[in-house]
């Protein structure tokens, strides 16, 4: 395995990398044959280290060293208005098809409740 967190011990950047790659803690434990407290011991300090909240930030900054590339989330105003409407939008319409559906469902109730009061 190739060392991208040099900060970190080599077995701390083992147990890292593995958590990264979408494996549980409790998993990790058994391969490595540790107990728990001490996977997720050496998950916190990774953390502390490298100075992450959680495993996300985590892995952002393991695959931004990894690839040389920054990621970031920030967007423009522009895009988050735009993107804010587009939901918006989405949630009118299907608000608008579920209101088709119940009086739908109500009209359908209705006249089956009048065919078995003409049947009696």
């Amino acid at each position: 395995m190739r060392r991208v967190l040099t900060e970190l011990t080599p077995e701390c950047e083992v147990t890292a990398q593995m958590f990264i790659s979408g494996m549980e803690k409790e998993e990790i434990a058994e391969a490595k044959c540790r107990a728990f407290s001490t996977i997720n011991n050496q998950l916190q300090k990774a953390f502390q280290i490298l100075n992450v909240k959680n495993g996300r930030q985590l892995c952002k900054k393991f695959y931004e060293r990894l690839s040389g590339v920054e990621y970031t989330f920030d967007f423009s105003p522009a895009v988050r208005s735009t993107f804010a409407c587009f939901l918006l939008c989405v949630f009118g319409l299907s608000l608008y098809h579920e209101q088709n559906d119940m009086k739908r469902a109500r009209r359908t109730k209705i006249e089956t409740v009048d065919r078995i009061r003409r049947l009696e």
